[in-house]
């Protein structure tokens, strides 16, 4: 969608969610692909409402975001410190 985006990771931890996914680029690029196909245009997804329940480093939810959602981003309060980076680190 022409962003690029940068996620800190901490695979030190020992929390599942401080480690980005698989599953969540592979969901972002499938969210991509069909944008440029008309499915999941900005048009269509502008103001839907969006939880990501196990954010992590918040990647989906991003994905979500620059299509025109309004997301929620959770997760367990010691992966907080890392999502709260990783949206600091992406927004403006």
């Amino acid at each position: 969608m022409g962003y690029q985006l940068q996620f800190s990771q901490d695979p030190n931890s020992k929390h599942l969610g401080t480690t980005v996914w698989d599953a969540s680029m592979v969901l972002v690029k499938y969210l991509e692909k069909n944008c440029r196909k008309g499915r999941f245009c900005p048009s269509k997804l502008k103001g839907k409402r969006v939880i990501e329940l196990g954010a992590g480093c918040g990647v989906a939810g991003f994905g979500m975001a620059l299509l025109g959602c309004d997301v929620v981003s959770t997760d367990q309060v010691e992966v907080l410190p890392l999502l709260m980076r990783n949206v600091e680190r992406n927004t403006s």
